[in-house]
């Protein structure tokens, strides 16, 4: 008896560890979700267009943050010259009008170095006239040469010093272009594509914000030890005289990447009440199956994705929403 009662024990006990907690009745996978079978006429009235997916590079960007700017090369005379002005982080309004008054001063130092010019330029030529009619000396020409040679170093050391302090700010409402300083970590520089075109806009990467096209330009190299960042430089447009100095702006700058990835257009993709993100794949003429992806970036109208899918097969790219709500039976 104790020889069955053992037996009987141990049975119970395997019955106990074999016994799963819980059973899975008729399991369906991802990829054997229900295919959508549309009549050629249904096909046209929900607007249904398919493209190929495609495995390609799609341009990685980053957003910084950056400041509106007068450029920091003034051009005057021969080449641009190089202006401390904009390499500052900020000023405060009181040094804008010291500065602005420097400018006006430096101004008219400008013209009173022109005036010494041309009354140097005169002289010499009275004192060559005197000397060819025999009436002035060979030291009187010497004299007015030395004379004209100082009022032209004055006129290019005016020049210089005024091309020090940059454009004129009393004129900075009417300038067609600015320049954008953006500092950046300089673990981040080896990373970025610093030779092309960027976009400046809002402070977020809304889509509402509306961006515009700044290249990328020579500057005078500028740095903030504190911060461990350098300034990088770029020139935009201001046509429509939105911008203003000081103004703060978000900057897109490319990322260098080589990574491929797939990439379906923007309007491909459609959401369910989860979040989940799907795409709809043309088996064969309409003839439609819901794909499960993952969005790992969007760039513009291109959104990059990775999943249980293949290069090369035909993703409906127009009427994915529509397709959507016949799917579930709120369709057309």
């Amino acid at each position: 008896m104790l020889s069955a009662l053992l037996l009987v024990t141990c049975n119970l006990m395997a019955a106990e560890v074999t016994a799963p907690p819980a059973k899975i009745e008729n399991p369906v996978k991802e990829s054997n979700l229900t295919q959508v079978v549309l009549a050629p006429e249904a096909a046209k009235r929900l607007g249904i267009v398919t493209t190929k997916l495609e495995k390609r590079r799609l341009t990685r960007t980053r957003l910084f943050g950056g400041e509106i700017t007068l450029p920091a090369l003034n051009g005057s005379g021969k080449g641009n010259k190089q202006s401390v002005y904009t390499i500052l982080p900020s000023l405060a309004p009181a040094e804008l009008v010291r500065l602005a008054q420097s400018q006006i001063d430096a101004d008219g130092q400008v013209e009173q170095a022109k005036v010494q010019v041309q009354s140097a330029q005169i002289a010499l030529n009275r004192a060559e006239q005197m000397r060819r009619d025999k009436v002035g000396t060979e030291r009187s020409v010497d004299d007015a040469r030395i004379q004209l040679g100082l009022a032209e170093a004055n006129l290019k050391t005016a020049h210089e010093r005024r091309d020090l302090l940059g454009p004129a700010l009393l004129d900075v409402n009417n300038r067609s272009t600015f320049w954008v300083r953006v500092p950046v970590y300089v673990d981040d520089v080896p990373g970025l594509n610093t030779t092309v075109k960027a976009q400046v806009g809002g402070l977020t990467n809304s889509s509402e914000n509306a961006t515009r096209l700044a290249v990328p330009v020579a500057a005078p190299p500028s740095a903030n030890p504190a911060a461990a960042t350098v300034d990088l430089f770029y020139e935009v447009k201001n046509s429509d005289a939105s911008l203003r100095p000081g103004q703060r702006v978000g900057v897109s700058i490319p990322l260098r990447s080589e990574d491929e990835n797939l990439v379906v257009p923007w309007s491909a993709l459609v959401y369910d009440v989860n979040g989940g993100s799907w795409i709809y794949q043309a088996l064969q003429a309409n003839v439609y199956q819901r794909r499960r992806v993952q969005v790992l970036r969007v760039v513009d109208d291109q959104a990059a994705v990775t999943g249980d899918i293949v290069a090369g097969i035909e993703v409906v790219s127009m009427g994915v929403a529509e397709l959507f709500g016949t799917e579930f039976g709120v369709g057309k």
